[in-house]
């Protein structure tokens, strides 16, 4: 699994809670939460009108060499949904409306509540003034593609509309175990919210994170880490492997012979 890739789910879903209709209700990655069944109706058990994020695609293609680091493009899905049983019941007045909007609950009504929530996700994830989202732009080059989709149906008495939208965006690159992370980098700056957030669970999972970086590798292996490179790739480069001791340390060189053509070895001991 892409660490940034997780990163950038996590990100999106804190960068839009409160920040459009459904409130706080934004999910990351739940269990069919706008289900298509094998007879094309839609479900959901959700009780309140809700933002769903999945990421649950991704392809890299045209390496030039065996770099596992690069994660080419990512399948970011924003999916919406609304029923008729996350009504509000006025009991003053006896008028249902729409949760979050005050306009009389209608089928028209459930499309205008989904079309302004998908814009609400636009302007939260570039608002400049969301840290969330400042990070979740930080994660990602480009967006390549953007699909939308729509279902709806009126089953069991429960009419139910979703909407989808797909961002194919070009994703950052994961760090490499060994590899100190640059204090300006989005992905340190992710894993420093997650510690700040407060939640028990973002916590642990920021220490996982920081556990698969850990490590104080020689530049050799970072290099060998990040391009996926041989070790004769890395000896004919010049990055030679250490000479290790008997017991398994690396070996302190006292003295190493310069060979050039046409001439003898010339030996170089440590003054």
């Amino acid at each position: 699994m892409s660490l940034t890739r997780i990163a950038l789910r996590i990100a999106a879903v804190e960068a839009l809670k409160g920040r459009t209709l459904v409130g706080a209700n934004v999910l990351d990655s739940p269990n069919g939460a706008l289900d298509v069944q094998a007879d094309g109706t839609l479900r959901t058990e959700e009780e309140k009108p809700f933002v769903a994020i999945y990421t649950d695609q991704g392809r890299a293609e045209n390496f030039s060499g065996r770099s596992l680091t690069e994660n080419g493009a990512c399948d970011i899905i924003f999916e919406m949904g609304v029923s008729s049983a996350m009504l509000h019941l006025d009991k003053d007045t006896g008028e249902t409306s729409m949760v979050g909007i005050n306009i009389p609950a209608s089928d028209k009504a459930s499309e205008f509540f989904l079309d302004v929530v998908q814009r609400e996700i636009r302007d939260a994830l570039t608002d400049p003034g969301n840290a969330w989202a400042e990070i979740y732009r930080g994660l990602h080059y480009r967006v390549l593609k953007i699909e939308f989709a729509g279902a709806r149906n009126a089953d069991d008495g429960q009419k139910l509309a979703g909407h989808q939208m797909r961002l194919t965006v070009e994703l950052a690159d994961d760090p490499v175990r060994g590899e100190g992370l640059d204090p300006r980098s989005p992905f340190l700056k992710f894993l420093e919210a997650l510690e700040a957030s407060g939640d028990e669970d973002y916590v642990k999972q920021a220490a996982m994170m920081r556990s698969l970086l850990s490590g104080g590798d020689e530049y050799r292996d970072l290099l060998q880490r990040r391009h996926g490179m041989t070790s004769a790739e890395l000896d004919a480069l010049g990055h030679e492997a250490p000479v290790l001791a008997e017991d398994g340390t690396v070996a302190e060189m006292t003295s190493v012979d310069i060979e050039i053509d046409g001439l003898s070895p010339v030996p170089v001991t440590e003054s």
